[in-house]
């Protein structure tokens, strides 16, 4: 369908809104667009899919069955999106996701469990925003300067006083089509802040076109599992669930500054945690104790993931873990015209299967860890 005759036809319903979302939702899925991810953020875990269902199926071979699946920081979900049919084909019924940012865990809660009003919003949006206003869809960039201003301003206004729900979780997925090198990024509060500019005028595409696909497929995603959403610290969860039987656990903490140094054991028994060279990406967390996460992979079944470092070559051997070297293209440049460069991972995995200890399964959230997202 061609742009003009778009524009023309939802002007022509723009002041009946139910007449309006059934055309524009009739126009997107028109188009067919394969969604992979939520929304472009660090450390998307896509690429890795291959190796972490390897992983997992090999864990698998040595045991019977998972019914859990805890993920210490969900992030955007990838790494359950890549999971999600062998844990669902295996048994696991029970997901448990942590999360530290309240807009992002919200966000994901919604998803599961309102979908209809993140669309009806979106869609109020584009009604009361674009195109009754403006005449038509396919607006100018410089009119979409002035839309996006608006989209940010009310974003910040809800996160400023700490209201998180339909409004903050669908602006947060329409803004993050237009962050630059695909990148949301946090001030040193933690508060997200999204780039005026837009830096590819064909990104408004992605939002009017993906954003309900994107809310619809991860609604589908989440509602095949029981999932609990927690917004709070990995090492409180760690501490109430590292000894649940029948437990995997997912985990991808912020990213270690890519080291290429040869290991040295005699160093690295000295190395403290003040010694860490972080990724330039910390969400906000530039003192976190990655040495504590490391130390607590010791009794748990765990894949997790970071940049290749010294230190986890150290604890690879310490604690005899299996581990895989994957190369994958970073997402971040300081220029559109650089390219990506390569970046080397390390997925480091080990299963404990004779050390766990039986929790109850009838109390997956313990009352003291921590509020729940919404």
């Amino acid at each position: 369908m061609a742009k003009f005759d778009i524009d023309k036809k939802l002007f022509e319903v723009s002041h009946n809104r139910k007449y309006f979302k059934s055309q524009f939702i009739y126009i997107i899925y028109s188009f067919k667009n394969d969604i992979k991810s939520l929304l472009a953020y660090g450390g998307g875990k896509y690429k890795m899919r291959k190796e972490l269902n390897d992983i997992f199926n090999n864990f698998l071979s040595k045991h019977n069955h998972y019914d859990t699946y805890i993920d210490g920081f969900f992030g955007m979900g990838g790494s359950l999106k890549s999971l999600s049919d062998s844990l669902e084909k295996h048994g696991v019924k029970n997901v448990i996701v942590n999360e530290l940012n309240p807009c992002i865990c919200t966000m994901h809660e919604y998803i599961r469990n309102s979908p209809k009003e993140m669309t009806d919003y979106f869609l109020e949006f584009i009604r009361t925003e674009i195109i009754i206003p403006y005449k038509k869809l396919y607006i100018s960039a410089d009119e979409f300067l002035e839309v996006k201003q608006v989209m940010i301003k009310r974003f910040y206004q809800f996160q400023d006083k700490g209201e998180f729900g339909i409004e903050t979780s669908t602006l947060m997925i329409m803004l993050s089509a237009f962050n630059f090198s695909g990148m949301m990024s946090f001030n040193k509060a933690g508060l997200i802040r999204f780039g005026k500019p837009i830096y590819q005028f064909q990104d408004i595409d992605d939002m009017f076109y993906k954003t309900i696909k994107r809310i619809d497929t991860f609604s589908e995603l989440y509602n095949r599992f029981e999932m609990k959403f927690i917004n709070g610290d990995y090492f409180t969860l760690h501490h109430h669930f590292k000894d649940r039987k029948n437990t995997l656990w997912n985990i991808d903490p912020v990213y270690l500054k890519q080291d290429y140094r040869k290991y040295n054991k005699e160093e690295m028994k000295n190395f403290k945690n003040s010694d860490i060279r972080e990724c330039t990406v910390n969400y906000a967390q530039s003192k976190f104790n990655h040495i504590l996460v490391l130390k607590g992979l010791k009794n748990i079944d765990f894949i997790y993931n970071n940049n290749t470092s010294p230190l986890l070559h150290y604890y690879i051997d310490i604690f005899n873990l299996e581990y895989i070297a994957f190369d994958r293209k970073g997402q971040i440049s300081n220029s559109i015209d650089v390219e990506d460069k390569k970046v080397s991972e390390l997925i480091l995995y080990q299963n404990n299967f004779n050390k766990n200890i039986s929790t109850s399964a009838n109390n997956l959230i313990p009352s003291k860890l921590t509020q729940e997202c919404a």
